[in-house]
């Protein structure tokens, strides 16, 4: 290497901090971190944080500890021993230190208490593939733990994969799914790609910075530092925010372990990992469908599920992942049939009639007789309003009449199917304008048939419900079942077809 090679080297290395005196508003870092007080679902009181069984410094509520440099290099120096990360202290780490645990104090609350819930998925996928257990912090530099984060230039998820880059480790994307932000799919291929990057190397902090600036900016850095495979040494020539994205995830690995020192205590989230659990959709369902099926929040479900687009899982030979909280699961698997009576309408699903087009209404086809109400709107009134008076559900009208939005106008048109008896109701009670009734709906196919069944040690209507993919309230029904009480030996009628 020649002298002048050598001491720009030495320069650079001994003085690699002075170039960053603050960390930049537009830092990807910093983005990801705000994106996070955006969301809607962390704001809605989806977060409570219990200081006192956690506090054992004694810190006041709004107190910011202040520690020595020597403090803050002997923690870094502890974390280090234990980690093949080359975890250093240094100016620019102390940066993204202070960024956590002093100017996105709350933020980096609600982190803690989002990696209950994405942490122990992360350490099962790194186990798997024998990586260091330590790469689970790196979500948080790359996202926040927020599932939905996109990045200024395209990408997306809690592992923020470039489109390109997701398609060659299995990741998909359409209309309707983007598996970047499917939380199980992407740990899997981050995990897959780390472990890659690493193979190139040999060294997870280059690994790290490969994963920021991809494998041809790092592979120009270490022949511009003259081949060296010293990560603090390379950075300085690698792209300006891939300089300060291993300190910032040195900074978080500190922060994550060393937050009760800096009065920052998890935020924690309204459902922890073990209480979470996936069933598998086959038929295109809408998360309003699912809400209203089992009575579980409707923003529950978006949260849980953010790699469908469009709040709607899509019909397919494959079947797709519903994630819910565990205490619905059952409820779900009992009444799951009954999601698929009035199947979703695609949105570019349309019929030309006299040279325009109009919505595909499809009538659901039971065995009870329904009539048509041609509805016309009414001042103050709204979907829901009308989908309780009908005894339907608000997904249904929307279907019906290809309605993207819940907003009713005035004087809108509306059809509308509903229970004969429940429209006679209305007629008398005069709650509607002029009632137009078509033809009943019958399907002869569907007439009623019945099978019986014995009931056996350990049955429950529950687990009988499931078995036959029909409700509890549907057995009791055909039985005039008073009680859920049943007995070994009794016999239940079924209705089946």
């Amino acid at each position: 290497m020649s002298l002048h090679r050598y001491i720009l080297l030495v320069f650079l290395t001994l003085t690699p901090f002075t170039l960053f005196s603050q960390i930049r508003s537009d830092d990807p870092v910093v983005e990801m971190l705000d994106s996070l007080d955006l969301v809607r679902y962390f704001r809605n009181n989806k977060f409570t944080t219990d200081r006192n069984s956690q506090n054992i410094y004694n810190f006041r509520e709004d107190e910011i500890p202040e520690y020595t440099e020597d403090e803050f290099r002997k923690r870094i120096e502890k974390l280090d021993a234990l980690s093949p990360f080359s975890l250093q202290y240094n100016p620019s780490v102390k940066m993204f230190i202070d960024l956590y645990a002093k100017k996105r104090r709350s933020l980096c609350s609600r982190m803690l208490g989002l990696s209950q819930l994405y942490f122990p998925l992360y350490e099962e996928k790194l186990a798997k593939h024998n990586i260091p257990l330590e790469l689970k912090y790196l979500s948080i530099v790359e996202s926040a733990l927020n599932p939905t984060a996109t990045s200024r230039v395209g990408a997306k998820g809690l592992w923020q994969f470039m489109y390109r880059t997701g398609l060659m480790y299995g990741l998909q994307a359409n209309s309707y799914v983007d598996d970047r932000s499917d939380p199980e799919l992407a740990t899997e291929a981050a995990c897959k790609y780390l472990k890659y990057l690493h193979s190139l190397y040999n060294d997870w902090n280059l690994a790290l910075a490969a994963y920021n600036a991809g494998p041809g900016n790092v592979n120009k850095a270490i022949r511009r530092a003259g081949g060296s495979n010293d990560y603090w040494v390379v950075r300085n020539f690698l792209p300006q925010e891939t300089q300060s994205y291993v300190p910032a995830f040195i900074a978080v690995v500190y922060v994550m372990n060393y937050h009760k020192e800096h009065n920052i205590f998890p935020a924690e989230p309204k459902y922890f990992n073990y209480e979470i659990d996936s069933v598998y959709i086959h038929k295109n369902v809408t998360f309003q469908q699912i809400s209203e099926l089992i009575n579980v929040p409707y923003e529950d479900v978006k949260f849980l599920n953010p790699m469908y687009i469009k709040d709607l899982i899509p019909g397919s030979a494959k079947p797709y992942p519903l994630w819910l909280p565990k205490k619905f699961v059952g409820d779900f698997l009992a009444n799951e049939s009954k999601l698929y009576v009035a199947p979703v309408i695609p949105a570019d699903t349309q019929k030309t009639i006299a040279g325009g087009t109009t919505p595909v209404v499809e009538m659901p086809v039971t065995d009870t007789a329904k009539v048509r109400v041609d509805y016309v709107v009414q001042k103050g009134e709204y979907i829901s309003l009308l989908a309780k008076r009908y005894q339907v559900r608000v997904t249904d009208i929307m279907e019906w009449n290809k309605l993207t939005t819940q907003t009713l106008n005035i004087n809108q048109k509306l059809v509308i199917f509903a229970e004969k008896g429940v429209v006679a109701s209305l007629q008398k009670q005069s709650l509607n304008t002029p009632v137009k009734e078509q033809a009943q709906v019958t399907n002869p196919a569907t007439q009623a048939k019945y099978k019986y069944y014995t009931i056996q040690s350990g049955d429950t209507l529950y687990k009988i419900a499931a078995k036959y993919r029909v409700t509890v309230a549907d057995i009791m029904k055909w039985n005039n079942l008073k009680s859920k009480t049943i007995h070994t030996g009794s016999k239940l009628k079924i209705k089946i077809g």
